[in-house]
């Protein structure tokens, strides 16, 4: 990092699958269209438009925006007082707007102006704002649902924005990327995550990581 505090806001036309990791740093995660998945621990977080999350720094995460999502993520070195825990966070309006105003800015992003005092004041207000172990229930256990491939509620779901199969689909491939990365065979991928026949696969590639098959068998093997 260059500075204590930085940020970025960063669109996904295709599924960016995230690689599971430790960071030094903490991030706040903030998705404003869209959805993103945050794998912690054991468990698939679902972030939907609205949602912020604080990750803290060496929390064992994959992070994986899912396609035409929108992120602000916001790196805070621990030289910058931070939130001792993870969670959801109930932001105030004002983080929520000078994080608006980070993501249209159009000056020099000068660490001694403008720019760098807005970042410094967004930590600050961090700290005042509650963070919880758990948030929209409901919404969480009809994601859980459609991962074990249950019978899914999908009222949480819409309300949140989302199109239950264009999810359950990037789910599935979310599955079949890590799979391949990990040194699983196309036909064994198939066979365990239901897929047609490798040229199904294939199209998903395409059409959610937009991208061919063989790329994810090559990372694998480099």
């Amino acid at each position: 990092m260059h500075h204590a505090i930085e940020y970025q806001h960063f669109s996904t036309p295709h599924l960016q699958v995230g690689a599971r990791k430790r960071s030094p740093t903490g991030q706040l995660l903030r998705v404003t269209q869209g959805a993103a998945l945050l794998r912690l621990g054991a468990h698939e977080l679902l972030l939907t438009a609205g949602s912020h999350f604080w990750l803290c720094a060496d929390a064992l995460a994959a992070f994986t925006p899912l396609a035409g999502s929108r992120v602000d993520q916001l790196t805070c070195s621990l030289r910058v007082a931070q939130p001792a825990q993870a969670g959801w966070v109930q932001p105030t309006p004002l983080l929520d707007a000078l994080l608006g105003s980070l993501a249209g800015w159009d000056r020099d992003p000068d660490w001694q102006g403008a720019y760098g005092d807005r970042l410094r004041v967004i930590v600050d207000e961090l700290l005042t704002c509650p963070i919880a172990p758990q948030a929209n229930q409901s919404l969480q256990a009809a994601w859980q649902a459609l991962q074990a491939g249950k019978s899914v509620d999908v009222q949480p779901l819409a309300a949140a924005g989302l199109d239950p199969q264009s999810l359950q689909a990037q789910w599935q491939l979310l599955q079949a990327a890590r799979l391949l990365r990990s040194g699983s065979k196309p036909a064994q991928v198939i066979g365990k995550l239901g897929y047609r026949d490798e040229t199904a696969l294939a199209e998903a590639c395409q059409q959610w990581l937009g991208q061919p098959l063989d790329t994810l068998s090559q990372s694998a093997s480099a």
